[in-house]
């Protein structure tokens, strides 16, 4: 609170001498105060989520602001969120919480909350609500260590696709998706194939990765084969085998950076369970933006929340799928205790924490790797952060 003191112009003080002095029991001059402006707080709006409701047209907004404060959100269909030309669904809002239900549930929002004073953030559904998706979701949003954000509708992330619904390409038609690398070998493509009908893609695939087919020859599977081993004794072996995903997928990573690099967004990518190869590309991809590790980790372990695995690949129907065809890939895992299966079906944070671990002990760093050996030049790099933060 700041007072500006009233003061005396120079002609009064110049009267009052000529005066020959005045009395000290004259009155005072009132001195004249100038109002008290308050400058408003700036608040500081964060935790922010978006989930769907019943249905996917109703979207349900959270926040909290610091100090707390009243809000106004817009709502558009265009990741930028326009303010001049998005809707305002609400005005002056000072509760943390807001229900909203679109008229239209076949396209995807997203959202701008303004804050009374400060810095308006964008964000949107994280998880696609597809039908037939698995783990189909949006990397934007996340903040990067020098203050940038992830665009929100420009990567997305996946799993196996062959179960998307018409439905499904309806909404996914809307987001102008223009490559999708598909990290699957090609059996898995065989017996699942992608059949992209939102628009035309460049749908890219690679060879597989050159090593030994025996699962005797991967400490995950020899744990998982050991009848004396622990479910902490696969976990284990999951992340010690675990950065062997970047390095056998780099024809993949590298052509998917290049598309990154060269503007070919919105791009997705996706492997079958949607969560070690996609979730290697995923916390590569941030990393290269600049997002905290923290932040990158969280986003690996989303998997575990948004899919229930175990349910998936374990059930009775996949169990009969898997009696009724010799060659199918996981049979063999119905012959194993749950529990042991169970951190095959994870994404525990130490997987890609031991990744990491292990890419920074042999390049010096994760961003290192990125640039040696999946050939990201300074060029690219910056070409991929100017197209993906804003």
């Amino acid at each position: 609170m700041i007072k500006k003191l009233a003061f005396f112009p120079m002609a009064s003080l110049a009267l009052l001498a000529a005066c020959g002095g005045a009395s000290n029991d004259a009155p005072e001059t009132p001195v004249a105060e100038t109002p008290v402006v308050e400058a408003r707080d700036t608040l500081t709006v964060s935790d922010v989520e978006v989930v769907h409701g019943e249905t996917r047209a109703e979207h349900i907004l959270s926040w909290t602001t610091e100090p707390a404060g009243s809000v106004d959100i817009y709502a558009s269909t265009n990741p930028v969120v326009p303010t001049e030309s998005a809707a305002l669904i609400a005005d002056d809002l000072t509760e943390t919480q807001f229900t909203w239900v679109s008229d239209d549930a076949d396209t995807r929002h997203y959202f701008k909350i303004v804050p009374q004073a400060g810095e308006p953030v964008i964000t949107a559904v994280r998880l696609l609500p597809l039908e037939g998706g698995r783990n189909f979701r949006d990397l934007g949003g996340y903040e990067t260590a020098d203050g940038q954000t992830v665009k929100w509708g420009v990567a997305f992330r996946s799993g196996v696709m062959n179960g998307l619904t018409d439905a499904d390409y309806e909404y996914l038609s809307d987001l102008g998706i223009k490559t999708v690398c598909d990290f699957r070998e090609g059996d898995e493509r065989a017996s699942e194939p992608t059949e992209w009908k939102a628009g035309e893609i460049e749908y890219l695939t690679f060879a597989e990765p050159e090593g030994s087919d025996n699962p005797a020859d991967n400490p995950m599977f020899a744990a998982l084969l050991n009848p004396e081993s622990t479910p902490e004794d696969v976990a284990l072996a999951m992340a010690e085998g675990y950065v062997d995903i970047a390095r056998s997928e780099d024809e993949g990573y590298t052509a998917m950076f290049d598309q990154l690099a060269a503007g070919k967004t919105p791009l997705a990518f996706n492997c079958s369970a949607g969560k070690d190869r996609a979730g290697t590309a995923a916390a590569l991809v941030l990393t290269a933006l600049g997002v905290p590790r923290e932040t990158v980790v969280q986003d690996y372990s989303l998997s575990d929340k948004y899919v229930d695995y175990m349910a998936e690949f374990m059930s009775e129907e996949a169990r009969a799928e898997a009696a009724a065809n010799p060659d199918h890939p996981y049979g063999f895992l119905f012959q194993l205790p749950e529990d042991k299966v169970a951190p095959l079906m994870a994404s525990d944070p130490r997987y890609i924490e031991a990744t990491f671990a292990a890419l920074e002990e042999e390049h010096g760093s994760v961003l290192a790797f990125i640039q040696t050996e999946l050939d990201v030049t300074d060029e690219e790099l910056a070409s991929i952060r100017a197209n993906l933060l804003q």
